[in-house]
């Protein structure tokens, strides 16, 4: 029952993130729209994954740290090439179910 109760927060997380991202693009259209070119206060380039190098920086947690947690499944870690990624969403997550 539990494990329902993740998957379902999960999918809510993810949803968030997916209506926030459609939130920004209309903004960023409106903005084309009214003014003839967007704003670039407001839409600057936003960081959506961290090495882990920078996720050591940020959070203060270790490699070693950050690797139990990937082994314990409480943080998720991408691959792009040989780079191990994680998330923005994710290290959000994490950061919020430890609170």
């Amino acid at each position: 029952m539990n494990n329902v109760f993740k998957e379902v927060a999960a999918l809510v997380d993810d949803f968030d993130r997916r209506l926030r991202s459609i939130e920004d693009d209309v903004a960023h259209i409106l903005d084309i729209l009214q003014n003839g070119r967007p704003d670039p206060d407001r839409h600057e380039k936003k960081q959506l994954a961290y090495r882990l190098s920078e996720v050591t920086q940020i959070a203060g947690l270790s490699r070693s740290t950050l690797y139990k947690l990937f082994k314990e499944g409480k943080l998720h870690a991408s691959k792009s090439g040989r780079r191990t990624l994680i998330l923005k969403t994710e290290l959000e997550r994490y950061f919020r179910e430890i609170t």
